[in-house]
């Protein structure tokens, strides 16, 4: 799911393994290192089916190198409020803004949207800072964000691997500088997964139209956010 629509790694496996009794801190940087690999994995396929553009020059690599700017302004402070902090009331909010975005993709996806930096900046900050903090989360508001600011749907999940990747090494290094150690067990099997589900995800998008895609993401989306309000809540 991660690789075909940009999301759900973090926000389904964090909960499924916390039931299995890690927890959060040995977790998540695992999961971060995991989406490190897949992520840039990823959007080098994305990239070689043609869903998104990541030579150079182009508009979809600027946009990608924005987005990794912002993550790392957020993921940097996630981190250290993760360590500090209870966060059901962020999780709750995040929740709420996954939810409203997918609905809101789902009614404006015949819509064009004018396309601006600052709107892509505050987007990134805030789902890495969300993404340091539980786990997940960082997909549905980078894919579904950049859609509602005039990114197509295949770009939009190319560009959110590339930027996951490089703000889950920067989690990474960060988590494991404050002493927060990793679960190698945990790591090998998962990200074993992601990455041999990549090659058939990236084909499945290039093969789907975008008012499909913008349908799909946007369903998936709204389940996202309805699942995190749930985490929350139970």
């Amino acid at each position: 799911m991660y690789s075909s629509l940009g999301m759900g790694y973090g926000t389904t496996l964090t909960p499924i393994l916390l039931a299995f009794g890690y927890s959060p801190l040995q977790l998540i940087p695992t999961i971060l290192l995991s989406e490190f690999l897949s992520g840039f994995a990823s959007s080098y396929f994305h990239h070689k089916a043609g869903n998104v553009d990541l030579t150079r020059q182009s508009k979809d690599f600027r946009i990608a190198l924005l987005l990794a700017l912002g993550s790392v302004v957020g993921v940097a402070i996630g981190v250290n409020v993760a360590i500090q902090i209870p966060t059901n009331i962020l999780k709750l909010l995040i929740g709420t803004i996954i939810f409203i975005a997918g609905i809101s993709i789902w009614i404006l996806h015949n819509c064009v949207f004018v396309y601006k930096t600052w709107k892509m900046f505050l987007l990134a900050t805030i789902a890495s800072f969300n993404k340091a903090l539980s786990g997940g989360g960082y997909g549905p508001l980078m894919t579904s964000g950049q859609i509602l600011s005039g990114v197509s749907g295949k770009a939009s999940i190319g560009i959110t691997s590339f930027a996951e990747g490089f703000t889950c090494l920067v989690g990474v290094i960060l988590f494991l500088g404050k002493g927060k150690g990793l679960s190698l067990d945990l790591f090998l099997p998962v990200v074993t997964g992601a990455l041999i589900s990549i090659p058939f995800s990236t084909e499945l998008v290039k093969r789907l139209n975008e008012t499909t895609l913008k349908k799909i993401i946007a369903v998936f989306t709204a389940l996202l956010g309805l699942f995190t309000i749930y985490k929350v809540l139970i």
